[in-house]
Order: C-alpha cells, then sequence, then structure tokens
C-alpha cells in the first residue's frame, strides 16, 4: 500500500515533468544529457531521470531511486520554484526561518531540531566531523556557538548550522539560518523538509562513525 508521502512523491514527478528541463539546467547551471539532468544535493550526487522525472541517488552500490519525501520534494520544489529565468543571487545576511513567515503561521522550527540537538550532544568533535563529510565549512564561532558550519544544500545554495553543547542552564540547542533571500529559492514549507533531511543525515553519519563503518577523519 502506497504511503500519502509517496503519493506526493509521484505528484511531485508530474508536476516537475511540466516544466522545460533544458531551460531549468541552464538556470541553475547544471549538467544534462538526453536521459539525466544532474546535480548534487548535501553532497550527494544524485541525478533525475528525464521522461519520468524520478530522482535517483548515488549509494554505495550505485544510483537507485530516491523515495524520500524530504529529499525528492526539496530537489523539485527548488528547481520549480518562482518565475526567474536566471538563478537569482544571495543577498550573503543570514536569518532564522521565522523571519520569512507571518505571524503565527508555523511553529519554531526548534521545536523539530530538538531531538537531534539531544542526540548531538555530546559529540562536538563528531558532529563537526558530520558537517564537513556531507560538504560543510566550519567558520568561526558565531554567537558563542560551538560549532557553525556553512553547508551546501545545493552547489549554489547553502545553509548556516549553529550547535550550542548543554550547560548547566540550557538544554543543547541547534539553528538553521538562512540567506534571506531564501524564499525565491524555496517554499517555505519546504525549508523544513530541508532542515529535516540535513539533519537526519547528519545523525546517520554519527551512528556510522559510532559503528566504524565509515571513518571520522574524512
Amino acid at each position: 500500500m502506497i504511503s500519502n508521502y509517496e503519493k506526493q512523491v509521484d505528484i511531485g514527478k508530474a508536476h516537475f515533468l511540466k516544466y522545460d528541463q533544458e531551460a531549468l539546467s541552464a538556470k541553475f547551471h547544471l549538467d544534462l544529457d538526453k536521459d539525466y539532468i544532474y546535480l548534487t544535493y548535501l553532497n550527494t550526487p544524485c541525478k533525475i531521470d528525464r521522461p519520468s522525472g524520478t530522482v535517483f541517488e548515488k549509494t554505495s552500490d550505485g544510483f537507485a531511486e530516491c523515495r524520500s519525501y524530504e529529499t525528492v520534494m526539496t530537489i523539485y520544489d527548488m528547481l520549480c520554484h518562482g518565475q526567474e529565468t536566471e538563478l537569482p543571487p544571495l543577498g550573503g545576511k543570514w536569518t532564522p526561518i521565522a523571519n520569512f513567515a507571518a505571524a503565527g503561521a508555523s511553529p519554531s522550527a526548534e521545536i523539530f531540531s530538538q531531538k537531534y540537538a539531544d542526540f548531538f550532544s555530546g559529540k562536538v568533535d563528531a558532529v563537526k566531523k558530520a558537517c564537513v563529510s556531507i560538504g560543510g565549512i566550519l567558520k568561526p564561532a558565531l554567537a558563542g556557538a560551538d560549532i557553525t558550519a556553512e553547508i551546501p544544500a545545493f552547489s549554489f545554495f547553502p545553509v548556516l548550522l549553529q550547535f550550542w553543547e548543554s550547560d548547566e542552564e540550557f538544554p543543547p540547542q541547534i539553528k538553521i539560518l538562512w540567506d534571506d533571500q531564501t524564499m525565491r529559492y524555496l517554499n517555505f514549507e519546504t525549508t523544513y523538509y530541508l532542515q529535516g533531511d540535513l539533519l537526519k543525515r547528519l545523525q546517520d553519519l554519527l551512528l556510522l562513525f559510532d559503528s566504524g563503518k565509515t571513518n571520522c577523519d574524512h
């Protein structure tokens, strides 16, 4: 039985196929051939089958169809959002996602990130290495954060992750900051998909580090 999330993935495919794929490739400076459009998402090579719109993600065994709702909907929305024919310039100013929301429109993003903050607690060095493994660049501390990392969601669109370790007064905390032009790239709701996808992938890397199946120093 197909879940509602999987149904949305198939709806996303149909929506994507309405767009001029050559124009999308030119706008985002993506390689394409007669079969696929190629892109990188969270440091993972992906390709979109041009006839069907199916997203494939590189795995250890080659490319496999991606059925992750958060991943495919973020990719489709990034490519299909907005009417601009050229990639809009980033503003270069980081801001919380709440600054894009109408008053009372959505719960705080921190509500959804707390379980990951709790998981990351006590693992600052490993989280730093996971950020680098996913393509991130560690930055000087911002607002006293134990980790500040600029992570490319796409080659042309980074986000800023901050992590504060717990202390005697406060629990661990994660914040994801966004370029102030983000709404020219994504719908508001999609930022939650991207945030959740990013944090889940970092968590999966930490679990791999713990299992010894990958090298922390990668």
